[in-house]
């Protein structure tokens, strides 16, 4: 029988077994996606997504259990699973924004400048 081999370790710290649901947030906060956490350290994490998807290598994790948030990098990908390292510190009680309130958000700001503009033109013949 064949002696086992141990592979290395090359996490500087020890992963946690995890089974949080969080959100990927991307394209300038405009676009998230559901995944699931499967382990989690201080310095990376195991995400899980329901099928094969296309992630920007640079991308925000948002953990609505904990309610926080963090900057993370991709690492590797195998089918539907992707490994993090985490980029920046974590951000407390940032909840993401939601895609329907950016839209609506948007549109309001063009009807302020359309009446702005119309206020300036009915105020310049006065």
């Amino acid at each position: 029988m064949p002696a086992a081999t141990t592979i290395p370790e090359r996490r500087r710290s020890t992963r946690i077994r995890t089974f949080i649901g969080a959100k990927i947030i991307f394209n300038q906060r405009q676009s998230t996606l559901d995944c699931m956490v499967r382990n989690q350290s201080d310095d990376g994490a195991l995400l899980v997504f329901p099928g094969s998807i296309a992630l920007p290598e640079l991308f925000e994790l948002y953990s609505p259990l904990k309610r926080e948030s963090r900057m993370a990098r991709s690492r590797w990908r195998d089918g539907e699973r992707i490994g993090v390292s985490f980029a920046a510190e974590t951000k407390q009680d940032d909840a993401p924004i939601q895609l329907d309130l950016v839209r609506r958000l948007r549109q309001l700001e063009q009807e302020n400048a359309a009446l702005k503009a119309r206020i300036a033109a009915l105020t310049e013949g006065a």
